[in-house]
C-alpha cells in the first residue's frame, strides 16, 4: 500500500494565485485576515511541477518517521498527498486534490521565491474542480495533518484509491439521490415550477456532500430546508428566479431567523431556474456579512409596509 498523508489548506477555486473571484476561505486566522496564504499557488505550474504547501502547527515539521525515515533524512520520495479543505458553504471538508508521487519534506523549502513542502511533476497533481468536491473526509478534527493508516480501514483505502484513479467514474456513480418530500411532494403541482427546480437543486447539491436533507417549508421556521452532517445543522432559505439574480425578497420571518441563527444560516438561491444557464448561489454569514464563494456578497434593504383598515 502507498504511503498516504491528509494536509489539510484553505479552500480556493484553482490555486493559481489570489483573484477578485478566488479568494483562500475556510482556515486559519491568517487566511482569514489576510486573505492569503502559502497554499494560494498549490496548482500553480513551475516549469513542469506543482510545489505545495500546508500549514503546520507552529514550531513543528512534518514527522517522517510514520513512512519509516530516520531522523536525518530530511524528505520522502512517492508519498500519496491528500488535500483536504473545509468548504464555507456548506461546512464539512472534502478532498480538492492530491498529489501523487511526491516528494514529501520535514520542513518547509524556499526555491525562487516558493515556500513548498511537498512537490510532484504537473502530470501526477490533480486539483477537483470546485462543484465536483463530494469525496467527505472524516475523522481528522481540527489538526492540519493527518496521518491516516492509523485510523482508516481498508474499506476506506479501496474507496480512496478508487476515487482518486478515476474521479469521473466516482462522479458519475454518485447519481441522483431519490427523495421523498413528505407533505411538500402533495401540493408540487400548486407551485411554480421554478420554486420546485430551486428546491431541488438546492437539496441535491448538499445530499452530494453526505448531507441529509429534509424538507421544512410548510413549517413557517424562517426556512425551507434542514441539512443534517454529524453535529451539524445547517438551515437553508432557498429561493428561485427565473432570469439572472439581482435580489430576492425575505418574509419578516425569514428575516428574524437569518439574523438570529445565521452561524448555521444559509441563503440558497438559484437563478435561471428552468434553463440551461441556471446557477446556484450559497451565501454564509463571514466577517459580519454576506459571502459565497465566489465572493460575491449580499446586503439587505429594508422595506416598511403597511396595512390599511377600513372603518
Amino acid at each position: 500500500m502507498s504511503h498516504y498523508i491528509f494536509l489539510r489548506i484553505a479552500w480556493m477555486k484553482h490555486y493559481r494565485g489570489v483573484t477578485e473571484d478566488d479568494i483562500p476561505k475556510g482556515a486559519g486566522s491568517y487566511v482569514k485576515e489576510n486573505e492569503d496564504g502559502g497554499e494560494v499557488l498549490n496548482f500553480y505550474p513551475v516549469r513542469g511541477s506543482y510545489y505545495g504547501y500546508a500549514r503546520v502547527s507552529r514550531g513543528r515539521s512534518l514527522d517522517l518517521g510514520h513512512f519509516g525515515a530516520n531522523e536525518e533524512e530530511e524528505f520522502m520520495d512517492n508519498i500519496t498527498i491528500i488535500l483536504f479543505a473545509r468548504n464555507p458553504e456548506t461546512g464539512g471538508q472534502f478532498i480538492v486534490g492530491w498529489y501523487k508521487k511526491a516528494r514529501l519534506f520535514r520542513s518547509v523549502q524556499l526555491t525562487n521565491n516558493l515556500e513548498f513542502n511537498f512537490k510532484t511533476a504537473v502530470k501526477n497533481g490533480f486539483l477537483v474542480p470546485h462543484t465536483d468536491r463530494t469525496f467527505l473526509v472524516e475523522g481528522p478534527g481540527q489538526t492540519n495533518v493527518w496521518y491516516p493508516k492509523y485510523y482508516m480501514n481498508a474499506q476506506y483505502f479501496k474507496k480512496l484509491e478508487s476515487y482518486i484513479n478515476n474521479p469521473e467514474g466516482f462522479k458519475t456513480k454518485r447519481g441522483k439521490k431519490k427523495r421523498g418530500r413528505s407533505g411538500w411532494q402533495m401540493d408540487a403541482e400548486k407551485r411554480k415550477k421554478v420554486e420546485i427546480a430551486a428546491m431541488d437543486a438546492v437539496a441535491q447539491y448538499f445530499e452530494d456532500r453526505n448531507y441529509e436533507v429534509v424538507y421544512r417549508e410548510k413549517e413557517n421556521l424562517g426556512w425551507d430546508l434542514e441539512a443534517y452532517l454529524g453535529t451539524q445543522t445547517l438551515l437553508l432559505e432557498v429561493k428561485g428566479l427565473s432570469n439572472d439574480f439581482s435580489c430576492v425578497e425575505f418574509t419578516p420571518n425569514e428575516y428574524k431567523h437569518s439574523k438570529s441563527k445565521k452561524k448555521n444560516y444559509r441563503i440558497c438561491v438559484l437563478d435561471n431556474a428552468l434553463n440551461k444557464n441556471k446557477k446556484l448561489h450559497i451565501f454564509y454569514w463571514e466577517n459580519e456579512g454576506w459571502i459565497s464563494n465566489d465572493n460575491d456578497t449580499l446586503w439587505a434593504e429594508k422595506i416598511i409596509s403597511a396595512r390599511f383598515h377600513k372603518h
